[in-house]
């Protein structure tokens, strides 16, 4: 794709074409069931999170027009490890999303054809990878072209259900659980994250200083109106408890309200536009994956160009990461660690805008954020808030990849020699912790649990000889191979 030869019109329609997939078909009978009807107040919310946020990312994306995101972001605001775990976390997001789609793609075959969910979503994520391996983007127009096609099939869905839905239920949807409706906001804010992907190709954008904050804004707005109107019919056309149960409450009610022809219908327009992006999804993922290795902080493999051009370990390495999560079948826990990559993501990079205006006051900034500080203010406490609401599964597996990324970055970063001095430092303060115990109880200033079977105070004593030794021997070790690279350096340097 040539440079700045993005418009407006492009920008609005690759948000909503990244974000308008398997997100409104497949997650809202899960939120019904979360929240009720109040699973509508719960896409008003997530829109405010997401408008907030995306209001941040208009102003760093015009003040740093240069491919990247999160990831550029905190590059520019950060030192040392930070920025880094944006990119890692980043990453992370897009690898899920990609398992995600994939995911509905096979749930949207099943319905025309009887296939298994996890062999196929397998099986898309893999041609997705040899498409891009070979080179083959979605093309600009043809994505226009499925979203205007599904954005007009959803209008037709909400203009036939007007008639035959039951709207009884409007007065009742103020009524219930905020508590609910605020936890399963949380659920659907990644049918908003569309916004990001036009930050991702600011330096293909044409007038980006005027056309990034109008694309932000345009594409969200549209998206609530879209996502909401088309929610509000499902719950009119179809019983509650049906929405609730339904595996995809908007076919299902397409089916009623517009026949099983809609139905056929809307399953290929939806086909196609999340397989357009699933591709969106691992081409984001591959670019992260390359970034980090072309900047040293995984290995630089991953930079490699193969004869087409394209990373080709890049991808496999995406691909292979999305495979893992595809075969689960699990759409809630997919979408929950897709929610939570990005929120800890956006939150760093609203704390970043923060960060440039003290440090880089005289940086350009052609769109600044309304009401500053208290917007970014905002966008951080409600991302923080909705963390705690992601499903717990989501949550130990986001933070295991996490704390991968900090191994990874001393590995790659520090170095070997380093983390095993920075492991052993750790184990002494252990040793030290447990002998200052191990004497305060001997000593009689505070008591143990006894147990028959062995001595408590005894296994501490032994847990900080254990640490000590494991300590002293990682720093001298590590500290004695240190000096003799050195050596073996230097008299290299005489020989040579």
């Amino acid at each position: 794709m040539n440079k700045q030869e993005l418009s407006l019109f492009d920008c609005v329609m690759l948000g909503i074409g990244s974000a308008l997939g398997p997100e409104i078909f497949l997650l809202l009978g899960l939120a019904a069931s979360l929240a009720g009807t109040q699973a509508i107040i719960s896409l008003g919310i997530a829109f405010v999170i997401a408008l907030l946020i995306g209001l941040c990312y208009a102003e760093l994306a015009t003040a740093i027009p240069v491919s990247g995101e999160d990831y550029i972001f905190a590059r520019r605001a950060f030192r040392g490890m930070l920025p880094f775990l944006v990119g890692w976390m980043v990453w992370l997001g897009n690898i899920v999303y990609s398992a995600f789609n994939a995911i509905a793609v096979a749930y949207f075959l099943k319905i025309i054809i009887p296939v298994p969910v996890g062999f196929t979503a397998i099986s898309f994520i893999a041609f997705a990878g040899a498409l891009i391996y070979l080179g083959m983007r979605t093309l600009k127009r043809v994505q226009n072209v499925m979203v205007a096609a599904l954005v007009v099939l959803l209008a037709v869905f909400v203009y036939s259900g007007v008639g035959v839905g039951d709207w009884s239920y409007l007065p009742g949807i103020l009524n219930g659980n905020m508590g609910a409706a605020f936890s399963t906001a949380a659920l659907l804010f990644v049918a908003f994250i569309g916004f990001e992907d036009i930050v991702s190709v600011s330096a293909e954008i044409r007038e980006p200083k005027k056309t990034i904050p109008r694309a932000i804004i345009l594409t969200l707005v549209a998206l609530a109106v879209i996502y909401i109107s088309v929610s509000l019919t499902v719950f009119a056309v179809l019983p509650l408890s049906q929405v609730m149960s339904s595996e995809n409450a908007v076919l299902d009610a397409a089916s009623v309200s517009m026949g099983d022809a809609g139905k056929l219908l809307f399953s290929i327009a939806g086909l196609l536009a999340i397989a357009t992006s699933l591709n969106a999804a691992m081409t984001a993922g591959t670019m992260n994956a390359f970034a980090l290795g072309r900047d040293g902080y995984l290995p630089r493999r991953l930079a490699l160009r193969g004869p087409h051009g394209t990373a080709a370990i890049a991808i496999l390495a995406t691909a292979m990461i999305a495979i893992v999560f595809a075969a689960t079948e699990a759409v809630a826990f997919v979408a929950y660690l897709t929610d939570f990559a990005y929120f800890l993501a956006m939150t760093v990079s609203a704390y970043a805008l923060i960060v440039l205006r003290k440090r880089q006051p005289s940086l350009e900034r052609p769109f600044k954020v309304p009401f500053y500080p208290y917007i970014p203010l905002a966008a951080i406490l409600l991302s923080a808030m909705a963390l705690i609401f992601i499903n717990p599964r989501s949550i130990i597996v986001g933070a295991l990849w996490l704390l991968a990324g900090v191994l990874a970055y001393y590995l790659y970063v520090i170095g070997l020699n380093r983390l095993k001095i920075a492991l052993g430092g750790v184990l002494l303060f252990l040793a030290t912790i447990c002998f200052t115990a191990y004497f305060l109880v001997e000593a009689a200033y505070f008591s143990l649990p006894h147990y028959a079977s062995f001595n408590v105070n005894g296994i501490v004593l032994l847990a900080a000889l254990a640490c000590s030794a494991a300590g002293l021997y990682l720093m001298l070790f590590s500290c004695q191979s240190k000096s003799l690279c050195k050596k073996g350096q230097a008299r290299k340097n005489i020989d040579n």
